[in-house]
C-alpha cells in the first residue's frame, strides 16, 4: 500500500531513440502497461511523456530540468545501442543524471533494456554506459519478445510499476527532509569551472590535429590498407580526448547546477570542429563500406564524433541559462 494516498501524480519521462521505436514499436505498449499496472497495484496515478518538448526538456533548458527533478519527475531511459550513439539520447541522461545527482535522488533514474545488453559491462569505457550500469538497469527484452499480452510482460510490467513507485516515494521523503546539495566545496568548484576553458582548447587543439592527418592520409595513401594503418591513431587519439572531455563536461555541468557561475567557452570552435568531422566521415561513408581495412579507424572517428556532439550540445547550452545555479 502507498504511503502517499492522495498524492499527486508521477510524472514520468520516456527518453528513448526515435528510429527504434519506428522499427520495435514498444513505447505504446509501455507506456500503457506502466499506467495501468502503477495504479492497480499501487494506487498512483502515472502521467508518462514521450514528447521531449512536452516538459521543457526540448532545450534542456537548467531551471526547468531541476524543476522537474524537484517535482519527482522519473527519467526512463529505454536503451539498446542506438540510444548510446544518439548525441540527444546522450545529453538527455547525462542532465537529468547530474540534476537528480545535485538533489541527492538518483534513484529517479530508471534505465530499462530492450537490447545490446552486452554493450552494458563494467569494463565499457562510455560515460553513458557506466551510468547505466551504475543504476542497476532493468531488463524488459524477454517480455518484448514474448509480447505485450504474455505472463512473462505483465510479470516485468507490474515489476518495475512497483519498483518506480518505491523509488519515488523515498525520493519525496528524501527530497522533504534534505535540502542539502550534493556539491563541492564552494570555492573549489568556482576553481574547476574556470580551469574548463583549458580543457575545451585542449579538445580544440587535437581536433585540428586529426582532421589534418586524416585530411592528408586521405590525398597521399595509395591503397585501404595504408590507410587505415596510418588513419587509426589519429581516429583513437580523437575518440579518447572526446571521451575525456565529455567527462569533464558532466563534472562541471554539475557544479553549474549548485553554483552561479557562467562558464567562459561558449563550444562554438568545438561545434565547427564537430562538424568538419561530419562532413569528412560523410565523404568516406562509400569507402568504409566497401573496405574491410578503414572500418576500424572509422568506427573510433564515429564514437568520437557521437561523444564530441552530446558534450558540445551540453556546453552550448550553458550560454543559454539564464541563472544558472538557480
Amino acid at each position: 500500500m502507498t504511503l502517499f494516498p492522495d498524492a499527486p501524480p508521477i510524472r514520468c519521462f520516456l527518453s528513448y531513440a526515435r528510429q527504434d521505436d519506428v522499427v520495435m514499436g514498444f513505447v505504446e505498449d509501455f507506456r500503457d502497461s506502466l499506467r495501468h499496472y502503477a495504479y492497480a497495484d499501487r494506487g498512483r496515478d502515472l502521467e508518462i511523456f514521450v514528447d521531449r518538448e512536452a516538459i521543457g526538456w526540448g532545450a534542456l533548458a537548467q531551471p526547468e530540468i531541476r524543476a522537474a527533478v524537484r517535482a519527482t519527475t522519473v527519467f526512463i531511459p529505454v536503451l539498446t545501442r542506438t540510444y548510446f550513439d544518439r548525441p540527444y539520447c546522450r545529453e538527455e541522461l547525462f542532465v537529468f543524471y547530474n540534476q537528480a545527482f545535485v538533489d541527492g535522488v538518483r534513484s529517479l533514474l530508471l534505465p530499462v533494456v530492450l537490447l545490446g545488453h552486452n554493450h552494458l559491462t563494467d569494463y565499457n569505457p562510455d560515460l553513458a554506459v557506466q551510468i547505466i550500469v551504475e543504476r542497476q538497469y532493468r531488463s524488459v527484452r524477454e517480455a518484448w519478445l514474448d509480447g505485450p499480452s504474455s505472463p512473462a510482460w505483465r510479470r516485468t510490467m507490474l515489476d518495475l510499476a512497483g519498483e518506480l513507485v518505491d523509488h519515488v516515494e523515498e525520493a519525496e521523503r528524501r527530497l522533504v527532509t534534505d535540502a542539502t546539495p550534493h556539491v563541492p566545496d564552494a570555492e573549489e568548484a568556482v576553481a574547476d569551472i574556470e580551469r574548463f576553458g583549458f580543457d575545451t582548447n585542449h579538445v580544440v587543439e587535437v581536433a585540428s590535429e586529426v582532421l589534418q592527418q586524416f585530411q592528408d592520409v586521405v590525398a597521399m595513401a595509395a591503397d585501404d590498407a595504408t590507410r587505415a594503418e596510418a588513419l587509426l591513431p589519429g581516429a583513437l587519439q580523437l575518440r579518447d580526448t572526446a571521451r575525456a572531455y565529455e567527462r569533464r563536461v558532466i563534472e562541471v555541468d554539475r557544479l553549474l547546477r549548485a553554483y552561479p557561475v557562467r562558464p567562459g567557452p561558449d563550444g562554438a570552435a568545438l561545434r565547427e570542429f564537430a562538424d568538419a568531422v561530419e562532413q569528412l566521415l560523410a565523404r568516406t561513408a562509400r569507402a568504409e563500406l566497401m573496405s574491410v581495412p578503414l572500418r576500424r579507424p572509422m568506427i573510433a572517428f564515429r564514437e568520437g564524433l557521437t561523444t564530441l556532439r552530446s558534450a558540445v550540445n551540453m556546453v552550448t547550452a550553458w550560454q543559454e541559462l539564464p541563472n544558472p545555479g538557480q
